[in-house]
């Protein structure tokens, strides 16, 4: 039909702070621990973004929401285990789970 969505994958090694452009975060923590810093949640109304954990190392990701704002009230959500993932959505104040798989 001619259409086509363009979705940004990046594939993600070090602590990294996500973008408004990102949506799917692939992180291999193989290295070590990696830590994926969400944006103030002031700027992020609506986002989602889905972290996953790519590598079967007992290094952990997680996912750190912005100064003091919490996801689902907690301080972070901790990726352990290979391809354990988190989806999760703002409401312009706060960071939610909508799926841990």
């Amino acid at each position: 039909d001619g259409m086509s969505c363009a979705i940004t994958v990046p594939a993600k090694s070090a602590n990294y702070t996500a973008t408004l452009d990102d949506d799917t975060i692939l992180v291999d923590a193989t290295s070590g621990t990696v830590t994926i810093t969400l944006p103030a949640a002031s700027t992020a109304t609506n986002k989602i973004y889905t972290v996953k954990k790519i590598d079967s190392s007992g290094n952990a990701v997680t996912v750190d929401p912005n100064a003091a704002e919490t996801i689902d009230g907690a301080s972070s959500k901790v990726l352990s285990a290979q391809w354990a993932t988190s989806e999760i959505q703002c409401n312009g104040a706060a960071w939610f789970a909508l799926a841990n798989i």
